[in-house]
């Protein structure tokens, strides 16, 4: 089967489907960078102690000011404790706001799919094409996950 233009199947479902696919995709790859960069910092002790976490609370870096030595172990370890738990708080709300949009979008994404599938007429020169069979796989796993 001859295509017009590359990248095109022929099938206006198909099409249609890998496009939206496309454009998920490329949305996804955005937030998975900004994931990977996501931080969180918090400090206390008049900022003698300072904390940076990874989303989950993972300690990246404690930095202790010469200073906040004389607060004592009790007091020290209180500033950490506050430090660490500012700095998740932070990384949590800057992963909703980034993760928040996502979801929403599979959930819509997922249902744009609802019985779309079954339904469509594809010829099997359209399936033996490697990348249509590779997003009709990658379709039905957002299926599976998001309970479409």
């Amino acid at each position: 089967m001859s295509h017009d233009r590359p990248g095109r199947t022929g099938n206006a479902d198909v099409d249609r489907l890998l496009d939206d696919f496309g454009a998920v995709s490329r949305h996804y790859e955005k937030i998975y960078e900004e994931l990977a960069d996501l931080r969180g910092r918090g400090e206390a002790a008049d900022g003698l102690v300072r904390v940076e976490v990874a989303p989950g609370g993972a300690l990246l870096g404690v930095d202790i000011d010469p200073r906040a030595m004389r607060l004592g172990s009790a007091a020290l370890a209180e500033a950490i404790m506050e430090a660490s738990t500012t700095a998740t708080e932070r990384a949590t709300a800057r992963m909703t706001e980034v993760l928040e949009p996502v979801i929403g979008r599979a959930n819509g994404f997922s249902e744009s799919l609802q019985g779309r599938l079954p339904r469509m007429d594809v010829d099997s020169s359209i399936t033996s094409d490697p990348r249509v069979s590779e997003a009709l796989r990658s379709l039905q796993e957002l299926r599976d996950r998001y309970g479409s």
